[in-house]
């Protein structure tokens, strides 16, 4: 095996088996497109259950309808990344505080292609 390939190779396993960050690629719109152990971990879906969906399912409703998650992808867009402290669901519907981080990701021209989106559970002392 070549050296880039395997850098590329350990590169994808670092991102896969983290545990205490849900560090997942979206495209363009926010549709989820990998899925790693910490977002399992922390959001409780399964790869196969939320790649394809978009990330929009993680905030609360009274978000959704403000349309936060909206803005967090424009501020990102025209930023470079976004941050945001909030309330958050699982799939099995309970909540969590989570910070997140959304990173714009460029092509060769610096047109703006998809996003990181890291999200970390903050414990009750990290929130007061």
């Amino acid at each position: 095996m070549e050296k880039k390939e395997v850098l590329e190779q350990l590169h994808k396993k670092m991102i896969q088996e983290i545990q205490d960050y849900a560090i997942i690629l979206m495209d363009i719109d926010g549709t989820i497109l990998t899925w790693n152990k910490g977002a399992e971990k922390i959001k409780g879906y399964k790869a196969d259950e939320i790649i394809g969906q978009n990330f929009r399912l993680f905030y609360m409703p009274q978000d959704r309808e403000a349309h936060l998650p909206e803005q967090l992808i424009e501020l990102a867009k025209k930023e470079g990344r976004a941050r945001h402290i909030g309330r958050r669901l699982r799939k099995n519907g309970t909540i969590f505080w989570g910070s997140i981080l959304i990173t714009a990701l460029h092509d060769d021209e610096g047109e703006v292609i998809g996003f990181t989106k890291l999200t970390k559970e903050l414990s009750e002392n990290e929130i007061s």
